[in-house]
């Protein structure tokens, strides 16, 4: 179904926040169905380490140091498995607006989002390397600059997510641009932050407050099933010293941390759809493609009159 939405334009702050909320409600049941499609392996499979884990806290004693290490070493498995994918499913929203943007539509589904993923996943390691290899050198700057933003009175915590955001969206940027073939990935880094730096308080800004928004939604959402869940809980087995020796207890634990790693990468993949608009916007800004197109086209008019 093609969509009614112009992704190359010139943007200001407001306009940023607005196009996401446009694009969001125009692709926001294609969006969940695409993704919780691919979603349902990985999150069986932390539903898995989860569930295992539960086997190995025992409240009711005190548990030797073997214990103890086997509970250290499944808790680093389920981050570990919690990063990777956090990153795939990054990727996969990356390829998602992609496909959005080329086809103007949403006819493609879940295999085609996968199958460009795949495609590029060579890339992604790529400038993967790049990056982390950018934040160890970046790391004392930006941990500075955080430090010395965190004591301004009243505004310093919104400066400093404002300074995160920024971060994202200027790392987003410089893979879109590599990824699209307008920069290598060894440059790409230093070029973005020279087109990002032109707007960047609309930039940062924008990727804030829609962040915020998110994050205030995430929290709703999180409140509500954990309390839901814990009253059940509480008035079925109880939360005593024996909660995670009964299989409810342990269901409860899984299926409650399953949902709220469901909500992390949703909040996640959600912020690509605006990095993806700044994107568009410092693109169309640098490099003029819309307005390209249309002179050609009416070019073409003209001749054929």
């Amino acid at each position: 179904m093609e969509i009614d939405f112009e992704f190359r334009k010139e943007r200001k702050l407001s306009e940023i926040v607005q196009d996401f909320i446009n694009l969001l409600r125009l692709v926001l049941g294609h969006f969940f169905q695409t993704i919780l499609k691919l979603a349902i392996v990985p999150l069986c499979l932390m539903l898995i380490i989860i569930y295992y884990g539960t086997t190995k806290i025992n409240l009711t004693t005190t548990q030797s140091w073997t214990e103890s290490l086997g509970l250290i070493f499944v808790a680093i498995t389920a981050l570990f498995t919690l990063l990777v994918v956090s990153m795939v499913f990054f990727g996969l929203a990356i390829e998602y607006f992609i496909l959005l943007k080329n086809k103007r539509g949403t006819d493609f589904n879940s295999n085609d989002v996968w199958k460009a993923f795949v495609a590029n996943l060579g890339k992604y390691f790529k400038f993967l390397i790049v990056s982390i290899l950018a934040v160890v050198i970046l790391f004392i700057p930006m941990m500075f600059a955080m430090i010395v933003l965190m004591f301004i009175p009243l505004v310093g915590s919104f400066a400093v997510g404002i300074l995160g955001s920024f971060i994202g969206v200027w790392f987003f940027c410089a893979f879109l641009f590599y990824r699209e073939g307008y920069m290598p990935a060894s440059n790409a880094i230093q070029q973005s932050f020279s087109i990002l730096k032109k707007k960047i308080i609309d930039y940062s800004v924008s990727a804030y407050v829609v962040s915020l928004v998110f994050q205030t939604l995430l929290v709703m959402l999180t409140l509500i099933p954990s309390l839901i869940i814990g009253i059940i809980a509480y008035n079925t087995i109880g939360f005593e010293t024996t909660f995670f020796d009964s299989i409810a207890g342990r269901l409860f634990t899984s299926i409650g941390a399953t949902l709220l790693v469901l909500l992390y990468i949703v909040y996640y993949m959600f912020t690509v759809l605006v990095s993806g608009i700044i994107y568009e916007t410092a693109k169309e800004v640098t490099y003029g493609e819309d307005v390209y197109e249309k002179i050609q086209h009416l070019g073409k008019e003209e001749d054929g009159q």
